[in-house]
């Protein structure tokens, strides 16, 4: 299940506001964080999407989307109890695994072709409702995170004359 859109969204995710707003977006608009990963990779790998494999990929996470949330909702609760618990951590390991699986099938998706005509983030925030004051920032901690990832890349390269090599190793 390891595969370059879950390393991204590993990364991602721990950058600056990100989680903050995923988590916006999850909590406030009911919006799948793991198709707005999979929205995010995409728009900084420069590509676009097609409604068709938008509304493909939403349908196809659609049954482990409600997995998810249950055991996400339980990690809550029980987080709010008591997040030292080995249920809490079990809860926060599934859920982990389960998005896991859900990133893999985009991945998969991924490589399918699809005709290139809208923004992803367009499509995200026509599915979630998001503001179009909501895509922007979401398209600046995007291009924040790449160019940080790209100024990292260079910085890599200079300095150890390794390249990209071991990139996927990074723990920061």
């Amino acid at each position: 299940m390891q595969n370059p859109l879950w390393d991204f969204s590993l990364e991602f995710y721990r950058q600056p506001s990100v989680a903050d707003f995923l988590l916006e977006c999850q909590d406030s608009k009911g919006a799948d964080v793991c198709l707005l990963l999979w929205a995010s990779y995409t728009c900084a790998c420069g590509r676009q999407l097609s409604d068709e494999s938008w509304r493909v990929a939403d349908r196809g996470l659609a049954p482990r989307r409600r997995m998810i949330s249950t055991v996400r909702n339980l990690r809550r609760f029980v987080g709010r109890i008591n997040k030292q618990s080995r249920l809490y951590d079990w809860c926060k390991r599934n859920e982990i695994r389960m998005e896991q699986r859900q990133l893999a099938a985009l991945w998969k998706l991924n490589g399918e072709t699809w005709p290139e005509t809208r923004s992803p983030l367009a499509l995200a925030g026509e599915q979630y409702g998001l503001m179009q004051k909501d895509q922007a920032r979401w398209a600046g901690l995007i291009d924040a995170y790449s160019s940080q990832d790209a100024y990292n890349a260079s910085t890599n390269a200079a300095g150890s004359g390794l390249g990209n090599e071991g990139a996927g190793d990074r723990t920061n």
